[in-house]
């Protein structure tokens, strides 16, 4: 029992350590530990099982050579016996860097097993007494600390575990000085606790799968077992009833072959993406003024500079469809100024033309005395509003 409580209260000093909001991680690129895992095993055990078997006294005295005498013994003390183990395994770890620490519980079948047969001549028993010593499983639960290198783990692992066991005692029938004592059988079952530790090195195969080799000792300790009564032959021809008591020990050695399933582990915290760059605002198109006298459509020596300026920044770019349009000022009926806008762009775009500008990339038109550059009032001559605009989008 005090592996018990040594145990349990060492996995929860562990899992109190963890702060729940740590960022348990795995240096940037390295293979992740961190998560539950379920596996299977399969192994060898190497075994030592011990064993006895008393009959107590009873008050009348025994008679030698009866089937259980009272105050018989018998002892089982094994070599160390192998058989084959396999079970399977569940755990959680976490990790700091390259430090991995975490728990496992695991439970396997198969067990070692020792028996013994009375031969003749055996004080105080009879031949044919039976005796026998078996474990059916084994469980533990654990702690583990290891050190994490590329995809190897490197890892020491101890806690507490458990085993059944059984022992029995068959006594066959006999008759003693013609007294016949009925065979019988005494049998009883316990569970052994005991400390466990070892180590192993645990290979990532993939993100979510590894294999391991682990090894470790576990002493389960020794235990008392009632096995009940049995009949005996007694003083004065009786048959009496004396009660057998047995005691079972157990310790081992065992490798194992380990295949886990990792589950998701938490992916460190990927890093915002950068905000996409606004993209440039589309450049502001090229506008070339060409202004005009009074009441005239023919283009001046300082406007054929303009549209000279105009034609050469349509061949440094790409060809796109220029605007050429005509204006007004508010002097003269609306009819005639729409007119006079016409005749205004009309003669630009022909200006272009000349200078290698294709008629059919540009957008003619006439505006009037609409969209005055200077707002006046009716009838006023203003210089700004009589022009031309070529506009390159």
């Amino acid at each position: 029992m005090r592996y018990t409580v040594t145990a349990a209260a060492g996995l929860g000093l562990l899992a109190s350590s963890v702060p729940a909001s740590a960022q348990l991680l795995p240096p940037p690129g390295a293979v992740s530990w961190q998560g539950p895992h379920v596996g299977l095993s399969i192994g060898g055990e190497w075994s030592r099982l011990s064993d006895s078997v008393s009959v107590a006294p009873t008050p009348a005295g025994a008679v030698p050579g009866s089937a259980a005498v009272a105050g018989s013994n018998a002892s089982l003390r094994s070599a160390h016996r192998g058989n084959v183990t396999g079970g399977g395994q569940l755990g959680y770890d976490w990790q700091l860097n390259n430090l991995v620490f975490g728990v496992e519980g695991d439970i396997r079948g198969g067990g070692p097993s020792v028996s013994t047969t009375i031969g003749a001549g055996s004080p105080n028993l009879a031949a044919g007494d039976n005796f026998k010593a078996d474990s059916d499983f084994n469980a533990s639960v654990r702690g583990r600390l290891g050190y994490a290198w590329n995809q190897f783990l490197f890892y020491g692992t101890g806690g507490v575990a458990f085993a059944d066991a059984h022992l029995r005692a068959n006594y066959p029938a006999t008759t003693i000085g013609g007294l016949a004592v009925p065979g019988s059988t005494a049998s009883g079952s316990t569970t052994l606790i005991g400390p466990t530790g070892g180590g192993g090195i645990e290979y990532a195969v993939s993100p979510n799968l590894s294999v391991a080799g682990e090894y470790r000792y576990t002493d389960y300790g020794h235990d008392t077992i009632r096995l009940g009564s049995v009949p005996t032959a007694a003083a004065g021809g009786l048959v009496a009833s004396a009660p057998v008591t047995g005691r079972i020990g157990l310790r081992d050695n065992t490798l194992l072959f380990k295949v886990n399933y990792r589950f998701g582990a938490p992916l460190p915290p990927q890093p915002m993406p950068a905000a996409a760059p606004a993209p440039p605002p589309p450049p502001a198109p090229k506008v070339f003024i060409v202004f005009f006298d009074w009441d005239r459509d023919t283009i001046t020596a300082e406007g054929r500079q303009i549209v000279q300026q105009a034609a050469d920044a349509y061949r440094t770019g790409a060809p796109v469809q220029i605007q050429v349009t005509g204006y007004t000022d508010r002097s003269g009926s609306p009819g005639y100024n729409q007119r006079l806008s016409e005749r205004r762009a009309n003669n630009v775009a022909n200006a272009l033309a000349s200078l290698g500008v294709p008629r059919n990339q540009m957008l003619v038109s006439g505006r009037g005395e609409n969209d005055n550059r200077v707002p006046t009032a009716d009838g006023v001559r203003e210089p700004q509003n009589r022009r031309v605009e070529i506009t390159a989008p």
